[in-house]
C-alpha cells in the first residue's frame, strides 16, 4: 500500500507525531485531481472539482509513514500514473480531509466547465485546508533538514545563485514567475510578448512595429505556386540563352535586363496590346521571338549580295571584314 504522509515537523503547517498519525487510522477521504484550493481560487465551486477516488488510512509503519489504501474511479485510473506526487490536505480539526494528485489542476483548469464535472462531489466541508506536499522517497527528509538549516544561514554571506539554478531546474518555472509577480514585477515570456509590450519596447528603442504578412495558402496552393515559379524561371533562362546568341555582345546587358523584367511575377501575366489582333504578355512575345532566326541574317545577306568579288581569295577576305563590322556574331557555312 502507498505511503501518503510522514510524521515530522512541517514548520508553520504543523508538527505531526507518529501518535498523531496513528489516530488517523481508519479515516477515509477523497483523492482530488489537484488541491481544492487551486480550483477555488480560479473560480470553480466545490461542486465542480473532479474527484479521482478515495483513500482509507490503514496503518503507520515503523519509520513514521502513514499508509493508505487507494480506490480509484475510472477518471483516477486515467491520470494516476501521470501525476504520482501526493499532497495531503489537513482540515481545521487537524486531521486529513483530502489527498491531492499534484500537478493536475493548473494545466487542466481551463478545460473543465466551471459549473459541472462528471467526477465531482460536494466538497464544501473541506474548503479551509492546510496542504502539505509529500515525497515518498527519503529525499524529503533531507530537504526538510536543508530548509531548516538554510533558514538559519546569513544569506548576505552566501552566494546562493548556484542553489537557485538547481532549484529552478528541479521545479516548475511557474513557481519562480509567481514569486516575482507577488513582489510586484511584471513577468512576460519573450516569445509571447503582447502587442502592447512590443510597441512599448519599440518606442523606447525608437523603432516602429509592423505586422508580418501572414501566409494563408494551403499546402496545395504553396506547391502550385512553387511549381509555377520554377517553370517561369526555367523558361526565362531558355529564352535568355536563345535571344542572347542572336545579338552582338554589346547588346547582351540590355537584353538580359529586359528579359529579367518581363519574367518578374508581376509582369509575367501582364497583357500588352501590341495590335488589335495581338494581345499577349511581353514574356510570351520574347519567347516567340527567341524561337525565330536572328534578325541579322537577312541584313548580312543584303550587305554581302551588293559586293562583287573578282577572286575567291578576295571574297573570303571581304566576308571576314563584313563579319567583323557587324559584330562578329555570324558564323559562315
Amino acid at each position: 500500500m502507498p505511503k501518503i504522509f510522514k510524521a515530522g515537523n512541517y514548520g508553520k503547517k504543523g508538527n505531526y507525531s507518529i501518535d498523531t498519525l496513528k489516530s488517523w487510522v481508519g479515516k477515509e477521504f477523497n483523492i482530488t485531481a489537484g488541491h481544492v484550493g487551486d480550483w477555488l481560487k480560479n473560480g470553480f465551486p466545490t461542486t465542480a472539482i473532479p474527484v479521482a477516488g478515495s483513500c482509507k488510512v490503514t496503518n503507520v509503519d515503523d519509520q513514521g509513514f502513514l499508509i493508505g489504501e487507494f480506490n480509484y474511479n475510472s477518471f483516477g485510473d486515467s491520470i494516476k500514473d501521470k501525476y504520482p506526487n501526493l499532497s495531503i490536505g489537513i482540515g481545521e480539526d487537524g486531521t486529513p480531509n483530502h489527498l491531492a494528485l499534484l500537478g493536475y489542476a493548473p494545466p487542466h483548469i481551463k478545460d473543465l466547465d466551471q459549473s459541472f464535472s462528471e467526477f465531482s462531489q460536494d466538497l464544501t466541508s473541506i474548503e479551509e485546508t492546510e496542504t502539505i506536499e509529500f515525497a515518498e522517497e527519503s529525499d524529503q527528509d533531507k530537504i526538510d533538514e536543508f530548509i531548516a538549516f538554510f533558514r538559519a544561514v546569513d544569506v548576505s554571506k552566501v552566494n546562493y545563485k548556484a542553489l537557485f539554478d538547481v532549484l529552478y531546474e528541479k521545479d516548475d518555472e511557474k513557481y519562480a514567475v509567481n514569486k516575482l509577480k507577488d513582489l510586484g514585477y511584471t513577468v512576460e515570456k519573450t516569445a509571447e510578448f503582447s502587442e502592447e509590450t512590443l510597441k512599448s519596447i519599440a518606442n523606447t528603442l525608437g523603432m516602429i512595429v509592423t505586422a508580418k504578412p501572414v501566409n494563408d495558402l494551403t499546402p496545395d496552393e504553396i506547391y502550385a505556386k512553387a511549381k509555377a515559379e520554377f517553370t517561369r524561371e526555367a523558361e526565362k533562362e531558355e529564352t535568355k540563352k536563345n535571344i542572347i546568341k542572336m545579338f552582338p555582345p554589346v547588346m547582351h546587358k540590355i537584353l538580359e535586363f529586359a528579359i529579367d523584367k518581363a519574367y518578374e511575377e508581376s509582369e509575367y501575366t501582364n497583357i500588352i496590346e501590341f495590335s488589335e489582333d495581338d494581345k499577349t504578355s511581353m514574356a510570351t512575345k520574347l519567347k516567340e521571338f527567341s524561337q525565330k532566326e536572328t534578325p541579322f541574317k537577312e541584313l548580312f545577306k543584303n550587305v554581302t549580295s551588293k559586293i562583287e568579288f573578282s577572286e575567291e581569295e578576295n571574297k573570303e577576305k571581304s566576308e571576314e571584314e563584313i563579319k567583323i563590322r557587324i559584330g562578329g556574331y555570324y558564323e559562315f557555312s
